[in-house]
């Protein structure tokens, strides 16, 4: 990983915890994954190699800051919740406080004892600190070998972070499908998780036509992703030459892409 990718990467699981301290407790609605990751970006925004779009159509730098967020959970400071919010805990505020230093509060983070000296630690220390904290969390397992003469599935942990029950793509290509326009209900538009990249995805033999959509989680309109990958955004639209399309959805970001290949 470059080293400003690193030191970025730190500063954005700060404002991380920083974006949720500042959060009323006492509120009924808990800040979204995706408001804490963009507030964590528009806070430390992203340079050179991590505004890269990759081919799923995820910005790179954002698909590592959600990723490293794993550490803060398993440290016990932030919890995620899925569709209620992400929460600072208890702990997160006390180590804000009690480690001002990035380098320090990562330190804190991986369970190493922050640097005793008032003096800020030197560069390379603080890039060896970072490292060693975020490699559990963008490291890519790798799948076993198979054996001769024998066909072995690839086993996936858990996800990395909480994904939905359902996702449908809903939208005026309903009908276009057999289907009904603009319901999220719908099992023929329902996509699939593939836990191998964390994509749902849906592949349908899509008619020539001007289409628009968003994307509707858990059978309703109550969370639902638009244009940008905003919630309650606007409708994202599309035109097609018609033939087989496929659609992939990244919660890490709430984000949709098109690939005309089915095989992508």
């Amino acid at each position: 990983m470059a080293k400003n990718t690193v030191e970025n990467t730190a500063l954005r699981l700060k404002a991380v915890l920083e974006v949720l301290a500042a959060e009323d407790p006492a509120a009924e609605r808990r800040i979204s994954r995706g408001e804490v990751l963009a507030a964590a970006v528009s806070k430390v925004p992203l340079t050179g190699s991590e505004a890269e779009v990759l081919p799923t159509g995820v910005v790179r730098g954002e698909r590592t800051l959600s990723n490293a967020s794993s550490k803060l959970v398993k440290a016990g400071w932030i919890t995620k919740e899925g569709r209620a919010g992400w929460s600072i805990t208890a702990s997160g505020r006390q180590a804000l406080q009690e480690f001002p230093e990035t380098a320090d509060l990562l330190a804190a983070m991986n369970g190493k004892a922050p640097a005793a000296s008032a003096v800020s630690p030197a560069a390379e220390e603080v890039e060896e600190v970072v490292e060693e904290a975020l490699q559990e969390a963008v490291s890519v397992p790798e799948v076993p070998q198979e054996r001769h003469g024998a066909h072995q599935e690839p086993e996936f942990s858990e996800p990395s972070f909480p994904q939905p029950d359902a996702v449908v793509i809903a939208g005026n290509l309903g009908s276009a499908l057999g289907a009904a326009d603009w319901d999220p209900t719908d099992a023929g538009l329902q996509l699939t998780f593939d836990r191998s990249d964390e994509l749902w995805k849906l592949t349908a033999d899509l008619p020539a036509g001007h289409y628009e959509y968003k994307v509707a989680l858990n059978g309703s309109w109550e969370e639902n992703y638009g244009l940008y990958g905003h919630r309650d955004g606007g409708n994202l639209d599309m035109a097609h030459d018609g033939g087989p399309l496929t659609f992939l959805y990244d919660h890490a970001t709430h984000t949709v892409v098109t690939k005309p290949d089915a095989s992508a």
